[in-house]
């Protein structure tokens, strides 16, 4: 296998579906698909493990447009079973699957199923027609250009050879197409930016871009819905609230397909960004972050410390990248799922995770809880263990791991937010109040069953993927992704493979839930492949910046990205980075796509034994 691993990505990494052959990297699908437009052909690419990518061939106009939403509302249609996203871009689409979840016959891998089916939709066979995309709404963004809230006009003047006045006369001019809705919650890739202010991102991306900035990337503009770390050229700002979660006609003011415009004004009026908290229970409405505070009568944990990152977290949302919510939830999800199969809760419970110190925590009640991950000498780690009604438990010394998951016994009684009870750190919702937990805070949790910690007085759970010690060499398994022959062209057969694996990185201090950045050898990017036309990304995705040092998207990362991607982390290694900290040896392997889904799968079999023994047990 790795034989094979290490001599095709040369020829086509993408490892298409090919049911007569039953052999992965040999060339692409190329179909017609009648239900769109004659001659119309599509590519049909593997992403990793979990995902795939349908590209249309032509440029990424309003046809191009109308033809991606159809073929993706077809899919909507039809979903099989295991399918969790559908998301729609430029010109491609990108459709995520849970491989535990898809049915596959004795020996089929579940990969070979998506793809056969995506297949039928691209060759027009699938049982369901394409369906017609909505009808688009009009926008218009007032934006002040310039200044503190513009700091790169000038630089994107010079660059095109125009006045600062020009440029903003020709962006405002322009009149635009919602591609696709990604990167973050509700931020807009738009078509029809004058080809005169094309202009590629920044080599490093910035850390922090305000909320409502207008940038250019390539020959892409967008507006960033909340603060967040981005690589565009920013030459203006909006003060509407482009994500809001709680707004009942849906968090995303733009849609795929709506056209825009944009209009100077000379001040910025900042429209009140709502954090939203909704009240748990069918039929609640907006309430404000004092009822994600406990009642009185309800059992709660205080946060004594907070430790260095500590939120709420269960096993992520699904169905919504579409409108640029990626899945979030724990980094190490599988020893969040432990950590409450410990304490007798469902895996997808609310529980801490809690990063590089954890916290110091007081209960209001006694309760049993257990902690998974990262190790601290406060709890012995996979086991219930009883607290007393105010006991104070330290956990902020983690000797081993980045990430400690901590779950009660009941589970932590948040509110639920577009399906799901984690906190967006990034886009500021969800979990305890759309924030990391402070001092003071008090976080209610369920009645759970005492009776667990007597029966996990003779036993431990240990963590699928166990967190690595602070000297060990994590490495990581890698499929080959789209731009593989692009980025290694130069490189010749067996190239591409060797200036991988012979690379050592370490892991940034920058790092955050969105994504890991990695320092080392950078990569020289050829001509050309610098700039891309934003596609789907999933967690998981090595991208590689201007500057040729990698990034690996995590679990609260964008949905969609235009940086080249080397290629993708098997899944089932993901955890394993979560548990690295800063400054730890990270290497990569090359593996392919049978690999890397044969390897989750036997995480998930193991976890769902886990599961049904332990109830059975119980």
């Amino acid at each position: 296998m790795q034989g094979v691993a290490r001599a095709e990505p040369e020829s086509n990494p993408f490892r298409p579906v090919m049911r007569k052959a039953r052999r992965c990297n040999k060339r692409a699908v190329l179909v017609p698909y009648a239900g769109l437009t004659q001659g119309a052909a599509m590519n049909l690419h593997t992403m990793g493990d979990t995902a795939y990518l349908v590209t249309f061939p032509g440029e990424p106009d309003a046809a191009l447009l109308t033809r991606v939403r159809a073929f993706a509302a077809g899919l909507a249609a039809d979903r099989l079973e295991g399918v969790t996203e559908i998301v729609p871009a430029y010109g491609s689409v990108g459709v995520v699957y849970e491989p535990e979840r898809v049915r596959a016959s004795h020996g089929e891998l579940p990969w070979r199923v998506v793809g056969e089916w995506l297949e039928r939709h691209i060759s027009g066979k699938a049982a369901s027609a394409p369906r017609a995309a909505r009808k688009p709404r009009e926008h218009v963004l007032p934006v002040v250009y310039g200044g503190e809230h513009g700091p790169d006009l000038e630089a994107l003047a010079k660059h095109a050879k125009l006045s600062a006045e020009e440029v903003v006369k020709l962006h405002a001019g322009a009149s635009y197409h919602v591609a696709a809705i990604g990167f973050s919650p509700g931020f807009p890739y738009l078509v029809g930016l004058p080809s005169k202010l094309a202009m590629p991102r920044r080599a490093s991306p910035r850390l922090r871009v305000p909320a409502g900035s207008v940038g250019i990337g390539g020959e892409q503009t967008g507006v960033y819905p909340r603060e967040t770390p981005g690589g565009w050229q920013i030459i203006g700002r909006t003060g509407l609230d482009l994500f809001n979660p709680e707004r009942m006609e849906g968090p995303a003011l733009l849609a795929a397909g709506d056209r825009v415009s944009f209009r100077e004004v000379e001040r910025l009026e900042l429209e009140a960004a709502v954090v939203p908290v909704v009240a748990a229970g069918a039929g609640a409405g907006p309430v404000n972050e004092a009822a994600a505070r406990p009642r009185a009568a309800e059992a709660a944990v205080e946060i004594v410390k907070a430790g260095t990152l500590t939120t709420v977290q269960d096993l992520g949302r699904r169905g919504f990248a579409a409108l640029g919510v990626g899945l979030g939830g724990a980094l190490d999800p599988w020893a969040a799922a432990v950590a409450n199969l410990a304490v007798g809760n469902p895996p997808e419970a609310p529980l801490f995770e809690c990063t590089y110190v954890g916290p110091i925590l007081r209960f209001g009640r006694a309760t049993v809880i257990a902690a998974v991950g990262a190790e601290t000498p406060a709890l012995p780690p996979g086991r219930p263990v009883p607290v007393r009604a105010g006991e104070v438990v330290d956990c902020s010394a983690l000797t081993r791991g980045a990430r400690l998951y901590i779950a009660v016994a009941g589970g932590l009684r948040v509110p639920r937010l577009l399906g799901g009870a984690g906190t967006a750190v990034g886009a500021r919702f969800g979990g305890f109040a759309g924030r990391a937990l402070a001092a003071g805070d008090r976080v209610a949790h369920g009645a759970g069953s005492l009776e667990v910690a007597g029966l996990g007085a003779s036993w431990r759970l240990a963590a699928p993927v166990p967190a690595p010690t602070r000297k060990e060499t994590v490495e990581l398994r890698l499929v080959p992704g789209l731009d593989w022959n692009l980025i290694f062209k130069r490189f010749g057969p067996g190239g591409g493979a060797r200036a991988v694996e012979g690379r050592r990185f370490q892991l940034s201090a920058k790092s955050d839930r969105m994504g890991v950045r990695l320092m080392g050898e950078a990569f020289a990017l050829p001509g050309g492949a610098g700039e891309q036309v934003s596609r789907p990304v999933v967690p998981g995705t090595v991208q590689l910046p201007p500057d040729g040092q990698p990034i690996v998207l995590m679990s609260e990362g964008q949905t969609i990205g235009g940086y080249p991607q080397l290629g993708q982390v098997a899944s089932a290694d993901l955890p394993r980075l979560a548990q690295a900290r800063p400054g730890a040896e990270i290497v990569f392997k090359l593996i392919d796509v049978s690999a890397a889904q044969q390897a989750r799968l036997r995480v998930a079999a193991d976890l769902n034994k886990l599961r049904v023994g332990l109830t059975m047990w119980r």
